[in-house]
């Protein structure tokens, strides 16, 4: 995975080794060399003059599809940073060389991109902490990134586009110190605030802003160079292959590794216990379960025993209904039977009355 690399001039460096490099830039573009190299220099919008340079080498048959496609640093922002009140440095894919006079802030523009990528103040060996780096007389920095995503390789290009520009702001005062912002550079939107995605990003394109090989700061070079003992040697070999990082990493899994086997031997000697408990809880659970459903079968054997009680009411109800309707139709057939008897003594007594009168 091709990466960006910002070589960074030494401060204490003198005019002619400067002038060296140069030379040696000038002569690798005679018609002898195989490859045609374009040099162009920006200025930095700094009240001091640091001047980078940008080499391109172009082969006959290069395409731009050659070209790295993801973790490429294309632009550095840098606002009340140190000794800079704004610096604006665009930067070619390959090789840059940032020159300058002393105090000029070379130094500032490889501090800001570690800061930017979520390095430490530690980490750059030029302040203590991050308020450190605010420019004299201001009360907040902000240093911005911009890293190239683009191919099959990119970092959720539908969220962040195929530009990505790391924001991170400082703060002289007030509760938070640092804020990181993350945007899609095509639209501007703000997708994240959070430095867990800055350190995913930076993991997915393989920046290891710690690393002495990935960016090597003035002072770990200086005492890279100086240091003759093998043990030094060593322990900057371990930095910079990340065998110190993954042993560090390695003691953290191993305490955690006791810390989990010390908590399940403690949890497998109260296991026991808490069988017992838990079936202690599943038996009252079962003995409420019980009582609940007792509970509920009384209210519906009373619902049923009250209803039941109702339907032998309207069934007397209805025995009695009909042994009316009997007594009715028996004492309607008794008055008929004395209305006919009235009758019959009726006419009796007129054909008596008419007896009586013909014997007189």
């Amino acid at each position: 995975m091709a990466k960006a690399r910002l070589k960074h001039s030494r401060e204490g460096a003198s005019e002619e080794p400067v002038n060296g490099k140069r030379s040696r830039v000038e002569r690798s573009q005679t018609p002898e060399s195989d490859q045609e190299n374009t040099m162009t220099q920006t200025q930095s919008r700094s009240h001091n003059k640091t001047s980078v340079t940008r080499i391109r080498n172009r082969g006959d048959n290069a395409s731009a599809s050659e070209e790295p496609s993801i973790g490429i640093v294309e632009r550095v922002e840098l606002t009340d940073f140190m000794c800079h009140e704004h610096a604006d440095v665009n930067l070619c894919h390959k090789v840059n060389f940032i020159t300058g006079q002393n105090g000029s802030g070379k130094s500032a523009i490889l501090t800001g991109l570690v800061i930017a990528l979520g390095g430490k103040a530690s980490a750059t060996n030029r302040a203590p902490n991050l308020k450190e780096f605010i420019r004299e007389g201001r009360t907040r920095a902000v240093v911005r990134v911009h890293l190239r995503n683009r191919g099959s390789e990119a970092y959720h290009p539908e969220l962040f586009g195929d530009m990505i520009i790391i924001e991170r702001q400082i703060n002289a005062t007030g509760g938070t110190v640092s804020q990181f912002k993350v945007r899609n550079a095509s639209t501007g939107e703000i997708v994240s605030r959070k430095k867990e995605d800055v350190v995913a990003i930076t993991d997915h394109m393989a920046i290891q802003v710690d690393n002495p090989i990935n960016i090597l700061s003035q002072d770990a070079a200086r005492e890279f160079l100086a240091s003759t003992s093998p043990d030094k040697m060593y322990h900057f070999f371990l930095k910079g292959t990340q065998l110190f990082q993954l042993r560090e990493d390695l003691e953290v899994v191993r305490q955690a590794i006791t810390r989990s086997e010390a908590s399940i031997s403690r949890k497998k000697e109260v296991l026991p216990e808490m069988k017992a408990e838990k079936k202690r809880w599943e038996d009252h659970y079962q003995d409420m379960s019980q009582a609940r459903d007792i509970s509920t079968r009384m209210e519906q054997l009373s619902c049923q025993m009250a209803w039941a009680m109702v339907k032998e009411a309207e069934s007397e109800v209805h025995t009695i209904d009909e042994g009316i309707d009997v007594f009715q139709k028996k004492m309607s057939k008794i008055d008929q039977k004395v209305d006919a008897e009235k009758e019959a003594i009726d006419a009796i007594n007129q054909e008596a009355e008419e007896l009586n009168d013909q014997a007189q």
